[in-house]
């Protein structure tokens, strides 16, 4: 008869429970094209398809407000013009992300991974210490469970996926 009950209590447990929705999109953040991105290490290669960020605008949204569903699927590679020394931030950002920083031929000059903000790290910011011109978004983890290995791997962007 207990078994019952606890059946029961789980029954109702979940339908009270409700589901956390995970909101649409930023604008800013659908509106961008995806492309895909191979990362090649020696003969080891992965391919991510990743929303491209070219303009500030899209560059200072990035994985602002997004769910974190959608983070663990999705990819934004940062693409500047000119050499870029700046920080990345983890404001506003639902869930921990890996960043690869590379140089303008692709080459991976450095791979972190970014906590969620918390009393402990509220102005933790992120950069490989020197300028680059790509800097690739992505869930901890898809990458592999050491993603500092991927220093010296190159990025290539294969081309606009269609939508």
């Amino acid at each position: 008869m207990s078994r019952l009950w606890a059946f029961v209590a789980l029954c109702v447990l979940m339908v009270s429970t409700p589901a956390v929705a995970c909101s649409p999109l930023p604008l800013v953040l659908a509106a961008l094209p995806q492309v895909s991105v191979v990362i090649q290490r020696g003969e080891t290669k992965q391919v991510i398809n990743a929303r491209l960020a070219k303009d500030a605008t899209a560059r200072a949204a990035g994985f602002q407000q997004v769910c974190l569903r959608q983070i663990k699927t999705m990819a934004i590679l940062f693409v500047f013009n000119d050499p870029f020394g700046g920080v990345f931030h983890m404001r506003n950002v639902k869930g921990p992300l890996d960043i690869l920083f590379a140089d303008k031929a692709g080459i991976v000059l450095d791979a972190q991974t970014m906590t969620v903000y918390s009393k402990e790290n509220v102005g933790t910011v992120y950069s490989p210490g020197r300028n680059f011109y790509y800097a690739l978004e992505i869930a901890a983890g898809r990458l592999g469970p050491r993603v500092r290995e991927l220093i010296g791997a190159r990025l290539r962007v294969k081309g606009v996926i269609p939508k």
